[in-house]
């Protein structure tokens, strides 16, 4: 049975059909992409890329049970604006390989591995943007290989003191094979639950998140990608210390995760990193802000131009 206060799954009213699409979307859809896979410890990692090799890096790591199409809305404006967009997709996520045991140390490696195979670093050091679960992968990755990042952002990712942090793994997902696609699309919800005004960006990624299971759909994710993984407490003060390149922090003005006490919490614990909140936007800014959350991550780009090597 479901709780009384839970919002209702947002495709239910389209019955299946495709939610009409802005022009400015259908255009970035048709634009060039790249696709391909990297291996690392024999775990197979799928990405996508859009703009020229040899042009400054950008690798965009998405959220818990997400995948790579979750950035479709933006990745081709950073390569507009001059830059080689790698978005991969994290182990047991998406069109990746699933394993027995997930730690963010591996997920972190992963990233930087599937980043090179596609072309991230031509030009150098690129910066790593995460949203949600991503951006937790992002700053193991600034701890753990910040010198091969020009810079970290983490976008809506709560950093809190210790004795506030998750302590047990969240409810296992997904599992469930739909008899058709307009049944699997009826049940998808964006976690942690938000309205969303954009719901053709809402059905873009949920038709992403599907694959075929004997007549039915399925989600993609590994169903037990939450018990398979092994947590670390996350030390704010050693984040800070031990990040090897700058960080940023991004959130959505409206988000249920970054409210007050976080935000200021994590201003305190980073001193002097820029910190951006976007109007209008809730936890899952990517998809209530798209447009507004690229240009505030190529204003990053800009800004950290002129260190490039």
């Amino acid at each position: 049975m479901s709780r009384p206060d839970r919002l209702p799954p947002p495709l239910i009213p389209f019955k299946g059909e495709m939610p009409a699409r802005p022009a400015w979307f259908e255009d970035a859809l048709e634009g060039p992409v790249e696709t391909g896979f990297a291996e690392r410890e024999g775990t197979r990692l799928a990405w996508k890329a859009w703009g020229e090799r040899g042009l400054p890096g950008v690798l965009l790591i998405h959220g818990g049970t997400a995948h790579k199409g979750w950035w479709d809305a933006l990745g081709p404006f950073l390569a507009e604006a001059g830059h080689r967009v790698v978005a991969p997709d994290l182990a047991g996520m998406g069109e990746s390989g699933w394993r027995e045991i997930y730690t963010m140390a591996d997920h972190a490696s992963d990233m930087i591995a599937a980043g090179e195979h596609a072309g991230a670093f031509g030009a150098g050091r690129p910066m790593m943007v995460g949203h949600s679960f991503g951006g937790f992968v992002t700053i193991k990755a600034a701890i753990d290989h910040g010198d091969r990042l020009r810079a970290a952002v983490l976008l809506d990712s709560p950093i809190r003191p210790r004795p506030k942090q998750r302590s047990e793994s969240p409810p296992r997902r997904g599992g469930r094979t739909y008899p058709d696609m307009i049944a699997a699309l009826a049940r998808f919800r964006l976690l942690p639950e938000q309205e969303c005004d954009n719901l053709w960006l809402v059905d873009h990624i949920a038709r992403g998140s599907l694959k075929r299971a004997g007549d039915g759909y399925t989600w993609l994710f590994d169903p037990d990608l939450w018990a398979k993984l092994e947590y670390e407490p996350r030390d704010p003060e050693e984040a800070r210390e031990k990040a090897g390149c700058p960080l940023a922090f991004m959130r959505g003005a409206q988000s249920v995760l970054m409210q007050a006490e976080t935000w200021d919490f994590m201003r305190e614990t980073f001193p002097g990193a820029p910190f951006i909140t976007v109007p209008q936007a809730r936890h899952h800014l990517i998809l209530d802000q798209p447009l507004a959350v690229a240009a505030a991550v190529e204003t990053l780009l800009a800004s950290w131009a002129r260190d490039r090597v």
